[in-house]
């Protein structure tokens, strides 16, 4: 984009406000007065009047071109932070379908390894439970890069922006301070639609490096006018969330025995500070 402001403009009209001030004898626009004008001969008067005069129209197209050109930007920007948005979704749909062919993969190999296993030992393997497993390491594997965001408001029904679960996340993420994404990420609301509450918002990233960083840094949330209520956790199975569950209680009632100390969860067990 081709900005018409220039340093250029700008020295020429200091150095016209600077000639004008000598020849009344000032050192500051401030400093102007009617008495100072008054002294000046018509013919220097109406030739710096003139040079102001185109000075100020010169300045005036430029700044309305800038306003112009500023608008222009915001527009582009806007432009590519959706295109960004749209390219994670297209990444993560191609990731599905590499998962869905991971997937198959081991459903393969699954049953060439059971059927080797049964003719030579005495203990059958049962393929269903070796794809359990498999299953279960898949998606602890999908956990540790996801976390789930919790009272981040949902797209209004009138709201026509498919991109706003992904646009509020990013911008959840960079008010607590992550760094801008060198991968992508995705976003799901958890749970059927419900006007009596806000869904929860599961983010789920190409590194659990990342969701665990965002871990880290969410407490910065807390000092943010507009994200304030905002809090992140990380993305619990249904049985790790019941022994959260059990673990916040005796929390709860360990703070309420000792009232003197520092209570607090860490590795899936309550601590102390004396």
């Amino acid at each position: 984009m081709d900005l018409k402001f220039n340093l250029h403009q700008l020295h020429e009209f200091e150095d016209c406000v600077k000639v004008f001030l000598r020849s009344i004898n000032v050192k500051d626009l401030d400093d102007i007065s009617k008495t100072c004008l008054k002294q000046i001969h018509k013919d220097p008067l109406v030739e710096h009047t003139l040079k102001l005069t185109k000075l100020l129209k010169s300045s005036h197209e430029m700044l309305k071109s800038a306003a112009a050109d500023l608008d222009t930007l915001k527009c582009e920007q806007l432009r590519n932070q959706s295109k960004i948005i749209q390219v994670q979704e297209e990444l993560n749909d191609k990731k599905s379908v590499q998962l869905d062919s991971v997937q198959k993969t081991v459903d393969e190999k699954l049953t060439t390894w059971s059927s080797v296993v049964a003719k030579n030992s005495e203990k059958k393997v049962v393929q269903k439970e070796m794809r359990r497993a498999v299953k279960m390491a898949i998606n602890e594997q999908d956990r540790e890069r996801s976390v789930v965001m919790f009272n981040a408001k949902e797209r209004e029904i009138t709201d026509l922006n498919e991109h706003h679960d992904g646009e509020l996340a990013y911008k959840i993420m960079q008010r607590a301070g992550l760094p801008e994404q060198d991968g992508t990420f995705n976003c799901e609301r958890i749970g059927a639609p419900d006007s009596s509450r806000c869904r929860p918002l599961k983010i789920s990233f190409s590194s659990k490096f990342t969701a665990f960083d965002l871990l880290l840094k969410s407490k910065n949330l807390k000092d943010d006018d507009q994200f304030k209520n905002i809090f992140i956790v990380p993305d619990r199975s249904r049985e790790e969330r019941a022994e959260h569950k059990k673990l916040v209680e005796q929390l709860k009632a360990k703070r309420v025995e000792n009232p003197d100390k520092k209570f607090y969860i860490y590795h899936k067990s309550i601590r102390s500070k004396n």
